[in-house]
Parts: C-alpha cells; sequence; structure tokens
C-alpha cells in the first residue's frame, strides 16, 4: 500500500496558487480514479483510499499547511503500516520550469518547507518525492510568488502537466521507481 500526499495550503484562497500544485495534483488523481477526499479531523487532512491499478493507495492532502505538513503523514503511516520507501510526496518546485516534473528516489528539502516538515516527522529524507515545476520567481518576492495564482496562459500548461503527474503516479505502482525516473525525468 502506497500513501500519497500532495502538499498545499488549505482554504478556497489558496485553492488555485503555485504553492498548492501538490493539492491540485491529488484532486486531479483521485477523480481520475474515482476515489472520494474525505475531511478527517483525526488525521489531519483529506483523505481517500483506493487502488491505482493493482496497487491499494491512500490519498492525502495535509490541511495542516504547508509548513507543518510531517505531522498529518507521520500520523497515516502509522495508521495504515505504510514504510516510508512506499511515501510519495508531491510538491511544487521553484527550479523546475512550469510543465517540468522530477522524481526522485530520496533527497533534502531542497528548501521546501513542506518536506523539513515530513523530513523532521520522519527523522529522515529517504521517501520518493515528486516535485513539480512552477517557474522561478525572478524579481518577484519569493512568498508572493508561490502564493500567487497561475496566470491564464500557464493554467493551461499547468493542467497538462496534471496528467502527466497522474501518468507518472500510474508508471511508478505499476513499473517502479527506476523505470519510472528514467521515462519523466
Amino acid at each position: 500500500m502506497w500513501l500519497i500526499v500532495g502538499l498545499g495550503n488549505p482554504g478556497r484562497e489558496y485553492s488555485n496558487t503555485r504553492h498548492n500544485s501538490g493539492f491540485r495534483a491529488i484532486t486531479y488523481i483521485a477523480r481520475k480514479n474515482h476515489i472520494a477526499l474525505k475531511k478527517s479531523p483525526r488525521y489531519k487532512g483529506l483523505i481517500g483510499k483506493g487502488k491505482i491499478g493493482k496497487e491499494k493507495i491512500v490519498l492525502l492532502q495535509p490541511l495542516t499547511y504547508v509548513n507543518n505538513s510531517g505531522i498529518a503523514v507521520k500520523l497515516l503511516l502509522k495508521r495504515y503500516k505504510i514504510k516510508k520507501n512506499e511515501l510519495l510526496v508531491l510538491c511544487d518546485d521553484l527550479n523546475l520550469p512550469l510543465g517540468k516534473i522530477r522524481l526522485r528516489l530520496k533527497g533534502s528539502a531542497g528548501g521546501h518547507n513542506g518536506l523539513k516538515s515530513i523530513i523532521a516527522c520522519l527523522g529522515t529524507g529517504d521517501f520518493p518525492r515528486l516535485r513539480i515545476g512552477i517557474g522561478s520567481p525572478g524579481e518577484e518576492n519569493l512568498s508572493d510568488y508561490v502564493l500567487s495564482s497561475f496566470k491564464k496562459e500557464e493554467n493551461k500548461e499547468f493542467k497538462k502537466v496534471l496528467e502527466k503527474i497522474a501518468t507518472a503516479v500510474e508508471s511508478l505502482l505499476e513499473a517502479g521507481i527506476e523505470e519510472t525516473m528514467s521515462k519523466f525525468n
């Protein structure tokens, strides 16, 4: 069983921001696979259980805000007895251009506060993550940029990226991480 987590902030004001790319990916994957996401105060997130292909999965959108994502992740790993190598975190990445995704087996937080929280709560960075390119802010303030919405043309591109993410997740679950990395990175 896999736990697939999309990072983002709860609330309507954040729903279409760049920082909520992980949330949007989880929503897309849930709809595509007919998995209902339900609020769970006990596990601090929106959670959906189902299957992608033959693999059982749990989808999570932590409602702890990005900076405290590790709390919900740790609770669900324990609840479902999921190993850390069967945790996949979907998060935004400023260092990748819009439209690009990058799958990694493990790594550092790379400046992402959600990944920092998960690493701190789990005591390790040894878990897969799929980084979703949101482009660079250039001269713009970093915080303002990640909390801004995609422009109209960018949003069209991002909708295409959502299908690429869903396909990469399907590949990971069916063919494994190494083969998926060679296809999508």
